[in-house]
């Protein structure tokens, strides 16, 4: 498929690719949080952060808090985790 004609497949449901990895960056940024005790950098390294101050200001932007406070919630029970990669992404059910 060419890029041109994936730009339009994707307009048709109302997305862009950008929107598309930012999703997938997202989620799998707050499953590691939530549910490993990785380094920071090794979080942004995994999921495509040029460094920790990039990975601080995304997670922020996305849930209000940083990291740390994301990670601690989870280990309270108030955020559990995702089920990363074991059923269909969100947006794949988008109309």
């Amino acid at each position: 498929m060419s890029p041109r004609t994936l730009q339009r497949r994707l307009g048709e449901h109302g997305t862009t690719w950008r929107e598309e990895v930012e999703a997938v960056r997202q989620e799998h940024t707050l499953e590691l949080l939530r549910a490993t005790d990785l380094p920071l950098r090794s979080v942004a390294a995994r999921v495509g952060f040029s460094d920790v101050r990039a990975l601080r200001r995304a997670v922020r932007r996305w849930e209000g808090l940083p990291p740390r406070d994301v990670r601690n919630a989870a280990g309270a029970g108030e955020h559990p985790p995702t089920s990363w990669g074991t059923g269909p992404s969100p947006r794949a059910c988008r109309p």
